[in-house]
């Protein structure tokens, strides 16, 4: 995915900021998502903006994550908030209703880090480590055999204190303090890495063997990963497209966590996204990706899976790299560089003959961190703006950045 990383609170932003007016597309579905957030106003900002009235403001940003159908963010107060499609209450505001405007996630106190699902399922982490998770409990994230959703936030049980979540489309993995990992939820392609013989559903927290001091942990649709604090990165789950990077040919499920790409040196940082995942390795962080290439997400000119990383030989001194469902995108010094056709059908990019490559990226142009989501990848842009590549982002303007 998407990856659950919290960030650093950022610097405040600006003043008012006119920031989301989305159209998220997923297969037939069309959800347009409107909000409206106020940013807190910095020593730059050149006048003060009239303060909204009750139950208008909305709160700074300082992480942000999108789902298909909702997306949540952690604001400078480390308060959760949420927004989208609520049918199994993924919003946390104890309702099932739709919201267009972000809400705040009843009874929660500051949070340290949040991870938003693929679909339906949101979750956020304190500072002890408890987590709690709210939406759909159809293949048992939520971690209890009695519910099948629930509106507010549910603290997740038997499992130690965490440090990093991940969540998928349906199951999530979490690192603990001491560096153990543990997964829950579906595990009909053995993305829990429990083993073979193993139900296809987990309801409760499972320790995953083989891997010592982890420190982060990635989840995609049915595959999982995992970095541990010598650089090792480890893979388990669906295979269909490679996504595991073991070099598997014909093996559609891997249920136990191997090494991926040993002779490519320690990785420095990964993401994991639907169906493909990538990872910067060696002291060179030479970008690599392996899994589902349907948008040409590679930038390797071409739509072929891989099986085993790959090099994007362009690619080279990688700071930080992010992942959507159809794109990649890596941060070299100030830049970002993008591949994936995300905002144009396949058949219409081929069309234009430009090959599938990584090019600089307009939307991103002045982003400092990358914020992987399914469907965009976005990020603090300059003082004036939160930019996504994949979905149309505004600034203080009115101005669209978009690839």
């Amino acid at each position: 995915m998407v990856g659950s990383r919290t960030g650093p609170v950022l610097a405040p932003l600006l003043c008012e900021l006119p920031m989301f007016s989305r159209l998220f597309r997923f297969s037939s579905l069309i959800a347009i998502v409107a909000v409206t957030a106020t940013i807190a106003c910095s020593d730059g900002c050149d006048d003060e903006p009239e303060a909204p009235a009750a139950g208008e403001r909305i709160p700074g940003v300082s992480y942000l994550q999108f789902g298909t159908y909702h997306l949540c963010t952690i604001d400078d107060d480390r308060k959760v908030w949420c927004t989208g499609q609520n049918h199994f209450g993924q919003l946390g505001d104890g309702t099932t209703h739709q919201q267009s405007e972000l809400v705040e996630v009843a009874g929660l106190g500051e949070m340290a880090g949040l991870a938003v699902g693929h679909f339906d399922t949101t979750c956020a982490w304190n500072d002890d480590g408890e987590l709690f998770c709210w939406g759909s409990n159809t293949h048992g994230v939520l971690a209890d055999e009695d519910l099948t959703y629930s509106t507010t936030a549910v603290r997740i049980d038997g499992l130690p204190p965490v440090v990093d979540v991940d969540l998928g489309a349906f199951h999530a993995c979490a690192v603990t303090a001491a560096g153990e990992v543990y997964c829950w939820g579906s595990n009909e392609s053995g993305q829990i890495g429990a083993g073979e013989d193993i139900e296809e559903i987990i309801r409760a927290p499972r320790k995953v063997e083989g891997i010592d001091y982890a420190v982060r942990v990635g989840v995609g649709a049915e595959h999982s990963c995992a970095l541990d604090q010598e650089g090792a990165l480890y893979c388990w789950g669906s295979n269909q497209y490679g996504q595991v990077g073991l070099d598997l040919f014909g093996v559609l499920h891997v249920h136990h966590p191997d090494r991926v790409g040993e002779e490519l040196g320690p990785v420095d940082d990964f993401d994991v996204a639907f169906q493909h995942t990538c990872a910067t390795f060696g002291d060179s962080r030479q970008l690599h990706c392996w899994g589902r290439n349907q948008y040409g997400q590679f930038g390797l000119d071409d739509l072929d899976p891989r099986n085993k990383p790959a090099e994007v030989v362009e690619m080279i001194g990688v700071d930080e790299v992010a992942t959507g469902e159809g794109q990649t995108c890596a941060r070299i010094d100030n830049a970002v560089y993008c591949a994936g056709e995300v905002l144009r059908p396949v058949e219409e990019a081929r069309e234009t003959g430009e090959g599938y490559f990584f090019r600089k990226s307009a939307a991103l142009e002045h982003a400092v961190e990358l914020w992987g989501g399914i469907l965009a990848i976005c990020g603090p842009a300059h003082q004036h703006a939160i930019a996504c590549r994949g979905v149309q982002a505004h600034d203080i303007s009115g101005d669209i950045f978009e690839d």
